[in-house]
């Protein structure tokens, strides 16, 4: 038993029965109704299931299933991927779904007298350790569209309430081969199929249509979990089903009569091997067994489609080196539009040609080598990689070194429009007044002493998009920062750190982008009008990253994350949106309320997002621009009074401690997290936790025992479950953190002081 589960039972109070049995169906469920064989269908189309659950893609799942078993009855039936197709189009002509249309109409075009359709009426997963309860519950109904009647309606139910199911000679065979599949994703196909079956046993044939002798099928399983797959990688599917048959799986359209080979009596595999050049996306793999010289019967994968793709991503172009004293820093044009693009790899060798070794994988296109010593060139080279591992072709080398070039002393009011390029030390103030400029080539580094800093009165130009210009401290203490007075600005591409007030705009036009500002107490400060656009900055890392003082200015597409305070807003009449501000402590807080447009705050949830004074309605469910813009979600209980939410509270948490004590984890977090909505407390996280844990949702765990303890942080309990869970995930690190701080509250904890003691 993992250390984090035995802290969660040990200190809980937990008291549950043993797990049950392994039982079947308990639910009573109608038998079919009597019909008549004549006035069954004859041509029929499985239609799309509708789903009134919150699972997704169960009624996909549901579908397939039940078309597997219905296809060896005697019907003709029209493939499911044939019937998807014709429905887009004919929803699309129709302007409706069609679920909206008359059953007439669908077969028309479908070329059928007969329709199925299908609802997911309930479906249940609850994993706890070694237990588990899965249900699924489906509706079936046949119309016969020639006369326009509904001939037949079933309704059914499987249900899994057990400490395990053992796998079948199939599943071991293929679990040893898929990193993904496990023995739950095999509960929920077995599951399905067995509802189908149940089903389509009450199914009668209609008349005049002889049963065909068809090899059966029981089960088919793939790896297609382990996808999307790339070159070089392996395809599988396994069938368990008659012996002594012929076996073969098609991958869509594209691969057909893949070999599958009999290797135990009625267990047949297969695999095909990722070719270059192979490419299809959402295909579905369909086995097949046939009778020698006889019939054959297919199945359709139910876990889903498979994706190919051996196509790398585009080659770097724009590649730069460029040597400082202490690094080298290496930057090139970001790829645009690759929708799988996973990043970026930087390799560097100390010859033109060979000895390449990879030094950093990045998600940014910007890397800084501080690795390098003084007097070696040394070669780069980068490539784009995908989420399934293609790599881009490689650029020719580009090389680099560090320099050793003085910096120039400079201070004092500019006489005359100045131009800047190199290393800069500013010692005290450097002045532009009004009706001059000052522009800052690119690659311009700008070094100032604790007391200095630029200030404008008249224009600053530096327009380096991706050379950019660098405002740096020339030692470890904090400058004063830029300010502009009254002046215009055009900044493009620049980096600033670790000034008092990095960017200070007061009645200032023009426009702030591509920027980098962090390690600041300030990272910039907007103040009145006329006013300056910022946009696609990246503001990290400050005590304030943005503050915006009686001004109009226009805030967009930005990433604003980890300061203390993301935005603050003292009077504000612009526009805020498309922005990332996420991971800050408050991610925007303003004293008087104020409305903004759709950005993303790291949820939808309004009350997760952290921000004061801020009124919206929209957002993003993602960051930006990968997101989409969806209704904001607002705490129900915000509205009550304290004792209100107190009470709302406690009333879930008696509920939600019934199904705790049954074992019913996946309710009882549920109502956990209502209760934390209307009330939050130390005790709160800490059950959602051990609720999630016994689930096997690790991830989920650490979120509310980490999200807890910033909450609370005086709860030694919640400090030491995360301690333990860190722990367990082999990150010391914050393992040991988290056990001191433990020991801070409670000095005398043996067991911690153990665990410290085993971590040195």
């Amino acid at each position: 038993m993992s250390i984090i589960r035995w802290l969660f039972l040990l200190c809980s109070l937990m008291f549950i029965a043993s797990c049950a049995p392994a039982e079947g169906v308990k639910k009573d469920t109608p038998e079919a109704q009597a019909v008549s064989e004549e006035e069954l269908p004859r041509i029929v189309a499985v239609l799309p299931f509708q789903n009134d659950t919150e699972e997704r893609g169960i009624a996909n799942q549901v579908r397939k299933a039940f078309y597997n078993h219905f296809s060896s009855k005697p019907y003709k039936d029209i493939e499911p991927t044939i019937v998807d197709e014709k429905i887009v189009y004919m929803e699309k002509s129709a302007g409706k779904t069609v679920l909206e249309m008359k059953p007439a109409e669908v077969c028309q075009s479908l070329g059928c007298d007969g329709l199925v359709y299908g609802r997911i009426t309930e479906y249940k997963k609850v994993y706890a350790g070694l237990y588990s309860q899965l249900g699924v519950e489906a509706e079936v109904w046949i119309v016969n569209t020639k006369t326009g009647k509904e001939v037949l309606r079933l309704k059914d139910a499987v249900r899994y309430h057990e400490g395990s199911i053992p796998l079948s000679p199939l599943g071991l065979i293929m679990t040893a081969v898929s990193t993904a599949m496990n023995i739950r994703e095999i509960q929920q196909i077995r599951l399905v199929s067995e509802l189908a079956y149940k089903l389509n046993e009450k199914i009668p044939s209609p008349s005049g249509m002889a049963a065909e002798d068809r090899p059966v099928i029981k089960e088919v399983l793939t790896n297609i979990k382990d996808g999307p797959f790339g070159k070089g990688k392996i395809i599988r599917a396994g069938l368990e089903g008659d012996k002594s048959m012929v076996a073969m799986f098609d991958i869509g359209n594209y691969k057909k009569n893949i070999p599958m080979k009999e290797v135990k009596p009625g267990i047949y595999t297969g695999e095909y091997l990722v070719l270059p050049g192979d490419n299809i996306k959402d295909m579905p793999i369909v086995a097949t067994l046939k009778k020698p010289g006889g019939y054959e019967s297919q199945w359709m994968d139910v876990s889903g489609f498979v994706t190919i793709d051996t196509t790398p991503p585009p080659q770097i172009k724009g590649i730069r080196a460029r040597g400082f004293q202490d690094r080298i820093e290496i930057s090139w044009e970001a790829l645009k539009n690759i929708p799988d693009l996973k990043g970026y790899k930087v390799l560097r060798s100390t010859q033109p040609l060979s000895g390449y070794s990879e030094i950093a994988k990045v998600e940014l296109n910007i890397f800084e080598d501080r690795t390098v010593k003084p007097n070696i060139t040394y070669y780069y080279r980068v490539s784009a990689f995908d989420q399934t591992g293609n790599e881009s072709e490689f650029h020719d080398p580009i090389k680099a070194s560090l320099i050793s070039k003085e910096p120039v002393m400079i201070s004092g009011e500019i006489k005359k429009d100045t131009a800047l390029s190199g290393i800069f030390i500013v010692k005290g103030n450097l002045v532009v007044p009004k009706g001059l400029s000052l522009a800052l080539e690119p690659e311009t580094r700008m070094m100032f002493d604790e007391d200095a800093s630029l200030v404008v009165y008249g224009r600053l130009i530096a327009n380096a998009k991706d050379l950019p210009v660098e405002f740096m401290p020339s030692g470890n203490k904090k400058w004063k920062g830029i300010t502009a007075d009254d002046a215009s600005v055009e900044m493009n591409g620049f980096r600033i750190k670790g000034a008092a007030t990095s960017v200070f705009l007061k009645n200032t036009d023009g426009s702030v982008e591509n920027g980098v500002i962090t390690g600041s107490d300030t990272g910039i400060l907007i103040s009145g009008a006329p006013s300056v656009t910022a946009k696609n900055l990246t503001i990290s890392g400050n005590k304030t990253g943005m503050e915006l003082q009686k001004t109009n200015a226009k805030i967009l597409q930005n990433s604003i994350f980890q300061n203390t305070d993301g935005i603050v807003i003292k009077s504000f009449s612009g526009e805020i949106k498309d922005n990332n501000i996420v991971d800050n402590e408050k991610n925007i807080s303003s004293e008087t309320n104020i409305k903004i447009g759709a950005n993303y705050i790291g949820s939808i949830n309004v009350d997760e997002m952290r921000i004061k004074g801020i009124s919206l309605t929209k957002t993003y469910d993602n960051k930006v621009p990968d997101g989409r813009i969806v209704d904001a979600i607002f705490n129900p209980y915000a509205l009550l009074k304290y004792e209100e939410r107190q009470k709302k509270a406690a009333e879930f948490l008696i509920e939600a401690g019934e199904y705790f004590r049954q074992r019913n984890y996946g309710k009882a977090a549920a109502l956990f997290e209502e209760a934390l909505k209307a009330y939050p407390t130390a005790d709160i996280y800490y059950y959602l936790a051990i609720c999630y844990q016994e689930m096997k949702e690790n991830d989920k765990a650490l979120k509310y025992l980490k999200e807890g303890a910033d909450k609370f942080p005086k709860d030694s309990t919640l400090q030491k479950s995360l301690g333990l869970m860190y722990y367990q995930k082999g990150n010391e690190a914050e393992a040991r953190k988290a056990f001191e701080e433990v020991l801070r509250l409670s000095p005398g904890d043996r067991q911690v002081k153990f665990l410290l003691e085993r971590m040195k």
